[in-house]
């Protein structure tokens, strides 16, 4: 049987590996010139590998873990926290306080679901839940940040469910692929063989009672007995359009906000210990990670911003200058060098965005619609199961499996 795949990130790498080993013929479709998507590292000038794009590898991150184990790829921890940052007056937030923040916005959450329903935006669940001064709280601060989304626009109660869940055990445990998380991609890439066309962009999906037809940007029809699609969310919006999907998937996906995010990656250096550390009264952070020593931090520090109106505060248009300035101010504890690369996902021709949340419409019956396949179609990517690189390559293996069960 032929399969189609539109996207060479994680999600639809991870589903032509899938069907190559059951024995399929796959060919997949890249708009870019290289693997991985989101998923792309990089080498500082300096030695040290450095994330683009999704960088934490969570401790419960299982698909991840099993093909690192499986392809040799180590996994070496970050040494710091994810959810709890330093402050710079030297605090920082204790477990307890972590589970109290999480809690309140849980429980603000399901106060307004049910006196209001469901259409409640983040902002409005994290003034209920931590008062008229929520935008100045460090925990706040953390978690529009990590949207990448305008507050006003995402499902608060969505989000306040994927959140959750992360006062548990092992939250602090986070890693990342010694060689750069996109040795995953590379290795899967090698174990395909040469059946990935880069620089074809998909433009148009049909399906009929004979298979799936793509059609690229030049015009060109490749045919599939079966397809699946997991190119980013901006793209499949604008595929979608001749798809005859059931309505709640197509609600589901028209409904989804894709986020904007960058990074600033640094060479640094000075003898101190790994740590993540809130930029002072602004939702943007930076961290440098563990060293082979385990004490030391390595000579890279990365800064992340998440959302537009916080990209906007930095004047990213001026190549990331007036951003290093801000971070050499308040992260005195390392030597900041001017020698760095920005990369700002808004404005990736490929991808259009960082990642994406459930917008305002979203409704409970919507998660899950993704675990069906439509007609001979089936969606993968991280805005159909949950923005990660565990979730992406998740996707990809549940698309491949929807189709060979039709």
């Amino acid at each position: 049987m032929k399969f189609i795949v539109a996207g060479a990130g994680l999600a639809g790498l991870n589903a032509a590996w899938e069907l190559t080993k059951a024995g399929h013929t796959v060919e997949v479709f890249e708009s870019n010139n290289r693997v991985g998507g989101r998923c792309w590292s990089e080498v500082l000038s300096n030695g040290e590998v450095i994330e683009h794009g999704g960088e934490f590898i969570d401790v419960n991150d299982h698909t991840i873990r099993r093909l690192c184990a499986e392809f040799g790829l180590p996994i070496v921890s970050l040494g710091i926290m994810f959810d709890r940052r330093w402050q710079v007056d030297g605090t920082i937030m204790s477990p307890a306080e972590l589970a109290e923040n999480i809690r309140k916005l849980t429980e603000a959450a399901e106060r307004l679901a049910e006196t209001r329903g469901y259409r409640v935006s983040l902002r409005e669940v994290a003034r209920e839940a931590y008062g008229s001064d929520y935008a100045d709280l460090p925990y706040c601060q953390k978690l529009f940040a990590t949207t990448t989304c305008d507050p006003d626009k995402i499902n608060g109660i969505a989000v306040a469910r994927m959140f959750q869940g992360h006062s548990q055990d092992y939250i602090e445990h986070r890693g990342r692929v010694m060689a750069g998380n996109d040795a995953v991609a590379r290795e899967i890439h090698r174990r395909i063989g040469d059946i990935v066309r880069f620089d074809t962009p998909i433009v148009g999906v049909t399906q009929d009672d004979v298979g799936v037809q793509f059609t690229s940007a030049t015009g060109d029809v490749y045919h599939g007995d079966r397809a699946v699609i997991a190119v980013p969310l901006p793209k499949l919006k604008m595929l979608i359009g001749t798809l005859d999907l059931p309505p709640l998937m197509r609600t589901a996906i028209d409904g989804r906000v894709m986020g904007a995010a960058a990074k600033l990656n640094v060479v640094v250096s000075g003898e101190t210990p790994p740590r993540g550390m809130q930029a002072p009264n602004a939702p943007w952070w930076s961290w440098s990670t563990e060293s082979k020593q385990g004490y030391l931090a390595r000579g890279a520090l990365t800064v992340y911003a998440g959302g537009k109106a916080t990209m906007d505060s930095l004047h990213l248009e001026d190549g990331g200058s007036y951003w290093l300035q801000q971070t050499r101010n308040y992260r005195t504890d390392l030597d900041v060098s001017d020698d760095y690369i920005l990369t700002n996902w808004e404005t990736n021709p490929h991808t259009q965005g960082a990642y994406s949340m459930p917008g305002l419409d979203w409704h409970p019956e919507q998660d899950g619609i993704f675990n069906q396949a439509t007609g001979k179609i089936a969606f993968a990517g991280e805005h159909t199961h949950f923005a990660s690189l565990n979730g992406a390559l998740e996707s990809g293996a549940r698309a491949a499996k929807l189709l060979t069960l039709i």
